[in-house]
């Protein structure tokens, strides 16, 4: 990887994010303003660095990675939504941590390879 594709990553990445935060605090309710900026636009510029320098097919896997971990945080937002509520703050934390493992670890066992 050579350094002026480190700054493009960094200044596509940065320009993704002020737009995706930009629509997220347009929205409501603004608690979504933070998961609009950060993940959905540091995901799309890396993949779109990656299909120029390397081409689609090697953005295969990545986009990949994206569906598993996603499939992930969804479960352990809806685990810790009922376990930290019922639990401990630290225990219901770590339970649904384990919850994402268990997803996107299986789906990336299951379909990854």
């Amino acid at each position: 990887m050579t350094i002026s594709s480190v700054l493009l990553k960094a200044v596509v990445g940065g320009l993704a994010v002020v737009a995706f935060s930009l629509v997220g605090h347009a929205g409501r309710p603004k608690r979504f303003a933070g998961l609009f900026s950060a993940a959905p636009s540091v995901a799309v510029a890396s993949l779109a660095i990656t299909a120029v320098v390397k081409g689609a097919d090697a953005t295969v896997p990545y986009a990949q990675g994206m569906v598993f971990g996603t499939a992930g945080m969804v479960a352990y937002c809806l685990v810790s939504l009922y376990l930290i509520q019922r639990l401990h703050a630290l225990i219901g934390s770590i339970l649904a941590w384990l919850a994402w493992l268990l997803v996107a670890g299986g789906l990336y066992l299951a379909l990854g390879r």
